[in-house]
């Protein structure tokens, strides 16, 4: 198999900051658009064109669609420098899918589809980032799908800590957690309150000691004898 070296550039910007500050697209930027979104406010709905490519600057936003009974199901949610509709988009389907709120009070730059291509054709740099991007997105929504596999809320903690090590290849004993607990709590699908006091029982054991969005000092052979 042959390398790709231009994927394997370990110091190559995000995709996310390559849109936001790369001083080659500066004149291409008067052509972007910033808005600010309050929370609950609907910013796309099922069956619109996608017209533009979202980068989320700040606050958090969530795909969802709803049940027959009308429960809202959460599909996904676009934290800071996440992209979107990249799976749509890429796939061929030129229309969302679902309906894209604001969970908590969000900015968002907006590209022209028509300039991102324009973009993405004449730098081989931003198609590795937006690649690298897109797999390790997918990797995350594997990573909770296959939490579901475990039963109790103890195991699937331990199976997301040690699935975000890997993907983020991180070898230090931190971890970095989705920005509130009720998000992480839907996308383990587990109750709010059972999570926060299993992470509480699991500090005073001596997994890992939480530090608001942080999980620190995490024992990582401890937890995969859990699973």
């Amino acid at each position: 198999m042959h390398n790709i070296s231009f994927l394997q550039n370990e110091n190559l910007p995000s995709f996310a900051q390559f849109c936001i500050s790369d001083s080659r697209y500066e004149d291409l930027r008067t052509h972007f658009a910033k808005k600010t979104y309050r929370a609950g406010e609907c910013v796309q709905s099922e069956g619109d064109t996608i017209t533009h490519f979202g980068i989320v600057v700040s606050g958090i936003l969530k795909a969802v669609s709803y049940s027959r009974d009308g429960e809202e199901l959460c599909n996904a949610y676009f934290e800071e420098e996440d992209v979107f509709p990249e799976f749509l988009y890429l796939t061929g389907n030129r229309h969302y899918t679902y309906l894209l709120y604001v969970e908590k009070r969000a900015e968002v730059l907006w590209i022209p589809i028509f300039l991102l291509e324009e973009m993405l054709s004449a730098d081989a740099g931003l198609v590795s980032a937006l690649l690298c991007y897109v797999s390790q997105r997918g990797l995350k929504n594997q990573l909770y799908l296959n939490c579901l596999n475990y039963q109790t809320v103890r195991e699937r903690i331990a199976y997301w800590i040690m699935g975000v090590r890997k993907i983020e290849a991180r070898q230090e004993q931190e971890v970095h957690m989705p920005r509130s607990q009720r998000i992480f709590a839907n996308m383990l699908h587990v109750n709010r309150s059972s999570l926060n006091q299993e992470l509480k029982q699991m500090e005073r054991e001596g997994y890992f000691r939480l530090d608001k969005e942080r999980l620190l000092h995490v024992e990582g052979e401890r937890l995969k004898e859990l699973l």
